[in-house]
Formats: structure tokens, C-alpha cells, sequence
């Protein structure tokens, strides 16, 4: 009986031991409210009143960037203009046509070297020489039947008759000129062709000529910067 009595007690104790274990468990603190943003709409997105949007980009992100117009490309330079060529004429006679009785040796001609027009000089030249050939005479050359040549650089023409001689005192446009040869007329056996043509001469340059037009015509070529060339035709 005793025994068992020790046993209830026993029983009593850990029941009244389990019933305070659960009564002195540590309360739960309260859960905490979380306060949330304000979401303000604008139309084209939702955004905080913080400036964030809804998705996450801000406002400086989302505002319309400015178009940006093209600007037409800008054309290339125009390359200069390249200078124009040398040229010589005659107030007398048209290029390739018949060339005039008074300009010729035969036939009752006067004999005279024609009137002679040029432009367009290079820079640089300081003199220049006229060659005039009978293309239609090559035996074995070319025949000359003029050459002038230390012309002053500022004359553009040449007028009719130029006299005989060297280092001429007139005209005014040929003073100072020298000619291997005199000017000599055509006086062909039938249509022969015969050619001017003006060599503008490097300043400085000196002109070894001789009678021999092919010569000539290397050496003239060799000190020049450009030349130019006229014909005329005569049929007795």
C-alpha cells in the first residue's frame, strides 16, 4: 500500500511538471505590418511617388528620347579645273583651209608671213619659237620654210610681214626675235599642206636650230612646256 502511494505521487509530480512546460513556452513576438509604396499612374506607365515605375525603370528612362536628324553628307571638292590648251590661229586662213595668194612665193604672191594668234600659255615660259614645215615635202624631212624663234613671253600674236633678219627692232611684238630662217612662202608643185606651230620655251632655255625641221622639232619639244599647231593648204 505504501508502495503504491509513492507511485501516484510519482505520476502527480510529472503531470504537474509537463503542464508548467507548456504554460512557460516563449510567446511569438507580434508580426510586423509592412508598410507599402504609394503607386501613382501616369497614362503611358504606373510609377512610385518615389519616381521608380512599376517595372522598375525610372522616369528618365521611359521619357521619349529627341530624334536626331541626319545631316546630308557633304559633297567632295571639286577638283580645279585643268588649264586649258594651247592655242594659235590666224585672222588670214581657217585650220586646214587654202591658205591665201598673199602669203605664198609663186603665182604673183606677196610673199608675207601671215598674221599669227595664240593664248593660253603654260606658266613659266619665257620665250617663244614658231616652226613652219611643208608636210607634204619630206625629202627626207619635212622642208622648213620658217623659224623664229626668243618671241618675248608677254606677245600674243604676231602681225603681218615680219621683216628679214635678227635680233629685230619691230615689230614691237617680235623685238628681239631671231630667225634661223626667213619666212619663205609656199610655192608647191600641187596641194601641199604646210604647218605653224608655236612652242612655248621654258624661261632660261637656250635653242640650238638648224636647218633640218626633224631636228628641230626634238629640240623645241625637249625645251618647251606646250605647243600648239595650225595649217593651211595651197594648189597652185
Amino acid at each position: 500500500m505504501k508502495k503504491a502511494s509513492c507511485t501516484i505521487k510519482v505520476l502527480y509530480s510529472a503531470a504537474l511538471l509537463l503542464t508548467l512546460g507548456c504554460s512557460s513556452a516563449v510567446p511569438t513576438a507580434p508580426a510586423t505590418k509592412t508598410q507599402q509604396t504609394p503607386v501613382v499612374s501616369t497614362g503611358d506607365s504606373t510609377k512610385t511617388q518615389d519616381g521608380d515605375s512599376a517595372d522598375g525603370k525610372t522616369t528618365a528612362d521611359t521619357a521619349a528620347t529627341p530624334k536626331v536628324e541626319d545631316k546630308p553628307a557633304t559633297p567632295p571638292a571639286t577638283p580645279p579645273a585643268a588649264p586649258a590648251p594651247m592655242a594659235i590661229t590666224s585672222t588670214a586662213f581657217a585650220n586646214m583651209a587654202p591658205i591665201p595668194v598673199l602669203y605664198v612665193a609663186r603665182q604673183g604672191g606677196g610673199n608675207q608671213s601671215p598674221p599669227l594668234q595664240w593664248k593660253n600659255a603654260p606658266a613659266g615660259t619665257g620665250s617663244f619659237a614658231i616652226q613652219m614645215i611643208d608636210l607634204d615635202f619630206a625629202n627626207p624631212q619635212p622642208l622648213v620654210h620658217w623659224m623664229i624663234s626668243n618671241i618675248p613671253a608677254t606677245t600674243t600674236q604676231l602681225p603681218v610681214n615680219i621683216p628679214a633678219g635678227n635680233n629685230l627692232a619691230a615689230p614691237a611684238e617680235a623685238l628681239g626675235a631671231n630667225q634661223f630662217r626667213n619666212y619663205g612662202g609656199p610655192n608647191p608643185p600641187n596641194l601641199h599642206r604646210y604647218e605653224w606651230t608655236i612652242y612655248a620655251i621654258k624661261a632660261g632655255e637656250t635653242l640650238n636650230l638648224t636647218a633640218n625641221s626633224t631636228t628641230n622639232k626634238t629640240e623645241l619639244e625637249g625645251k618647251s612646256l606646250g605647243k600648239a599647231t595650225l595649217i593651211g593648204t595651197f594648189q597652185p
